[in-house]
């Protein structure tokens, strides 16, 4: 049997190797077997400053603040406030999308399940006070393009989150930040966390690290530090973003500036290895409600064999193990639990390719102490495959934030060239680097979905086209987020 102090010893090992492996600044680990829990950190929060990362380290989370707002709604369902089926409106009348039928039918449950039918990635910055959802709601939210009926199609709804939030707030008469520290901060013993980059700066806070383009003196101005000309950050070196908080304070329910540790990060897991019960001792969620937050509710499309599912608030991409990322320029986290098995992760870097880090260090852990067996990929599609008609799938497609444009060419192949567009693009250039195109070959799989080929030849996911109109092309491309057809 592996003692504490050998599994220490081997996760620090592990992290050390794969943070050189993959080139990742820093990043910090807290993992929990039983009741049992080890810490290891890798490298700097800074690697301008070259600050060393601690296990009480702050890094940003982004998306996996869904699973702590997902549980806030869940509360309010144990504490009879609030109904999973009824609409949202119900409890927050304010709320409506750009279509006004559609807006009258969105359930809890459908937000929760990212089922809402509506734009999700709504970035532009509206306030950073305490009336940030509140003003989110009303100016954003409402002027959300409906692609799909609710409830007929997941697609991943920040903005739905965002809505969450506010239901929170108005139920529970607190601003959001104050809510998640009252009701699931505070009792889970979640001390290290920070809302805004002023409160970072209360801790030993990491920065997002990306790699650089050489766009002039700006540039140049901005790498330089105390220790000379050496640090300037020339094209395409990994370097620290220019700015902590990439993402407009806007909608800290779905993710975008709140940061904690991995301990902290790691509470959060641990509160579902025990049915809803804090360190404490006082029942948190109840063992039904936290059951339900396990539970498939939509199934999901991946790039294997294995049944994956959107839960209420958690991932289910495989079979005993729900899970959570997060990710932005310059960051990706990681939370994971094995509920029959009692283990728990989590994982936190200032890297885009940290989350390659992630998945390299969990998966062999939860093989061997959950019998939980890495994702399987499915295999590549043959590049005989084509299509009989390339005519209903070609064209403009786009989000708020990516245009997307599927061509084909002499041979007959499929194309997705992808663009990030608006605010998705200016979140790239605020950190400091240039937003990137990308061009992949589209291989049929089975009707109306394609495999997406990476550059290195393998499978790296699935489009999906749905809904043809009376011409036989397809009004939407599903890839992650539903984007409508423009031309």
């Amino acid at each position: 049997m592996t003692t504490t102090t050998e599994l220490r010893a081997r996760i620090q090992d592990d992290l050390t190797r794969l943070g050189e492996q993959h080139g990742v600044p820093g990043a910090a680990v807290a993992f929990s077997l039983g009741t049992d829990v080890v810490e290891a950190t890798h490298g700097v929060l800074n690697t301008r400053t070259g600050t060393a990362v601690t296990p009480d380290s702050l890094f940003q989370i982004q998306s996996i603040t869904k699973v702590f707002t997902a549980t806030l709604v869940m509360q309010l369902v144990d504490d009879g406030l609030v109904e999973l089926d009824e609409p949202v409106r119900s409890f927050l009348p304010e709320f409506r999308t750009a279509d006004e039928a559609a807006s009258a039918k969105i359930t809890v449950r459908h937000l929760l399940t990212h089922t809402g039918g509506f734009e999700g990635d709504l970035w532009q910055p509206t306030t950073s006070g305490p009336d940030a959802l509140d003003r989110f709601v009303r100016d954003l939210v409402s002027q959300a393009a409906q692609h799909s009926a609710p409830g007929e199609r997941w697609s991943y709804c920040n903005a739905g989150y965002g809505t969450l939030g506010r239901l929170v707030e108005t139920t529970r008469g607190l601003p959001y930040e104050q809510a998640l520290r009252r009701y699931l901060l505070e009792p889970l013993g979640i001390e290290e966390v920070a809302f805004s980059a002023s409160q970072a700066l209360a801790y030993s806070t990491a920065i997002g690290h990306v790699h650089r383009t050489d766009t002039g003196p700006d540039t140049v101005s901005d790498a330089v530090s105390d220790t000379g000309p050496d640090t300037v950050s020339h094209a395409d070196e990994l370097g620290p973003s220019r700015e902590w908080a990439l993402m407009p304070p806007s909608n800290p329910a779905a993710g975008n500036q709140l940061a904690m540790s991995a301990r902290g990060l790691l509470a959060l897991g641990q509160l579902f290895l025990s049915h809803g019960v804090a360190p404490t001792g006082q029942q948190l969620l109840s063992e039904t409600s936290a059951a339900m937050m396990l539970r498939p509710e939509v199934p999901l499309r991946g790039v294997g064999s294995v049944p994956s599912y959107q839960s209420l608030g958690w991932a289910l991409l495989r079979p005993g193990i729900a899970e959570h990322g997060g990710g932005a320029p310059g960051v990706a986290t990681q939370l994971a639990i094995a509920p029959d098995r009692s283990v728990a992760a989590a994982v936190v870097t200032n890297a885009d390719v940290g989350g390659r880090l992630a998945r390299d260090l969990l998966d062999p852990l939860f093989a061997e102490f959950a019998d939980i067996a890495p994702a399987t990929t499915a295999p590549v599609p043959s590049p005989a495959l084509r299509v009989a008609d390339a005519t209903p799938y070609t064209g403009r497609y786009a989000t708020r934030q990516t245009e997307s444009e599927v061509t084909h060419d002499a041979d007959g192949r499929l194309w997705l060239a992808e663009e990030p567009v608006r605010e998705g693009a200016a979140m790239y250039r605020t950190a400091g680097a240039s937003p990137t195109a990308t061009r992949n070959e589209l291989r049929p799989i089975e009707r109306d979905t394609f495999g997406i080929i990476g550059a290195d030849g393998a499978l790296s996911g699935t489009v999906d086209f749905v809904d043809p109109d009376r011409h036989g092309r397809f009004r939407l491309l599903a890839k992650g987020r539903v984007a409508e057809r423009r031309s």
